[in-house]
């Protein structure tokens, strides 16, 4: 497994650590996490049916995760199109169905 990470996180570094990726107007957060980061993210945390991620409860927040969603990291490409509606959206699908520590 670390060496796949190790070839996506390449990949995703040298194709620059963006995505184009451009959600509809009013799309759910649900809708877009399945379109943008269900590719990578798991979708199940071990024994908890229905969540995405064990978030440090420092990091439960919806600044933190659109300021994740658009700077990326070495592994996750930036999606500089999520904003606004659709990224609160997202923020708070995932915040619903994300385990805190």
């Amino acid at each position: 497994m670390s060496n796949k990470l190790t070839v996506i996180g390449a990949a995703l570094l040298i194709a620059g650590c963006t995505r184009d990726y451009m959600p509809e107007s009013g799309a759910s957060g649900e809708q877009i996490f399945a379109s943008a980061c269900a590719e990578c993210h798991s979708t199940a945390v071990k024994d908890a049916p229905g969540m995405l991620f064990t978030l440090d409860s420092d990091k439960a927040m919806p600044a933190y995760i659109a300021n994740k969603v658009h700077s990326g990291s070495l592994i996750m490409p930036k999606f500089p199109h999520i904003e606004g509606r659709e990224m609160r959206a997202l923020s708070g699908y995932v915040l619903d169905h994300s385990l805190k520590d």
